[in-house]
């Protein structure tokens, strides 16, 4: 006897239309769920600049009030350089750094997670993440860069106390450095706050990543976030979003 036997089974008619409707739905989510994400990013980037905002209490109140060095040369040991994060080896040493080591946080707690590790190039010569937020150690750490006063001496760095508006002064902020040798673009982390003035030569590095605008942690401790207020984005640096938060050093940069 013959049996026969009946299957069913999608027609091409019914595929199409069931492929039409999950590439809709997915059209009409996939805004929604970036903007979770950028949310999520947001936040914990704030939290880690709160708690590095904790760290630097615990700092002042074992350093007469002063901040913490960017960059300290032969340290530990002639060749090994330490930045304000740790050392320039690998793997890089966090127990170096007079931030870190005072207040005991992670490596981690440098890190802005809306600029993921795999899309910039390290800096210092390491394998590893070490920091996306930069360090304005223009004016908090004036020896790195040879600055003097008005009647000539070398500065020391700054304490608490020397900051007329702490609330606003930039400790951290979202920071990067664009190049372009040879027209090919390059995306490297930044441990420098550049100032508006410029060190050597103007080069922003606040980096507005989080939909135009830069998180930052100001020197009460504060973290807040800060568009460019001002400042207009030009050349090679308008499509990564590097500039300044305003048009003067005061009152973010230096006072």
């Amino acid at each position: 006897m013959m049996r026969m036997r009946i299957q069913s089974g999608f027609t091409l008619v019914e595929l199409l239309v069931v492929i039409a409707i999950i590439s809709l739905l997915t059209m009409i989510i996939a805004p929604s769920m970036g903007k979770a994400r950028d949310m999520a990013n947001n936040v914990t980037c704030m939290n880690n600049l709160r708690n590095l905002g904790k760290g630097m209490g615990l700092y002042h109140s074992e350093n007469r009030d002063e901040f913490w060095p960017c960059t300290l040369y032969n340290t530990p040991k002639r060749g090994v350089t330490t930045y304000f994060w740790g050392t320039n080896t690998d793997p890089v040493d966090t127990s170096e750094s007079p931030l870190l080591k005072t207040s005991s946080a992670p490596l981690s707690a440098l890190w802005c997670p809306e600029q993921p590790w795999g899309t910039y190039v390290p800096q210092g010569g390491v394998s590893e993440p070490t920091t996306n937020y930069g360090y304005n150690a223009w004016c908090l750490d004036p020896p790195a860069w040879g600055r003097k006063n008005q009647a000539g001496e070398p500065m020391r760095c700054k304490k608490r106390n020397d900051i007329a508006n702490p609330n606003e002064l930039f400790v951290f902020a979202d920071s990067a450095m664009y190049w372009a040798p040879g027209g090919v673009g390059i995306m490297q982390n930044s441990t420098h706050l550049e100032p508006v003035s410029g060190t050597w030569m103007q080069t922003p590095t606040t980096h507005f990543r989080h939909n135009g605008r830069a998180n930052a942690l100001c020197a009460d401790g504060s973290a807040d976030s800060y568009g460019p207020e001002g400042w207009e984005f030009s050349g090679q640096y308008k499509d990564v979003k590097l500039g300044f938060v305003g048009t003067e050093n005061y009152p973010h940069y230096d006072q």
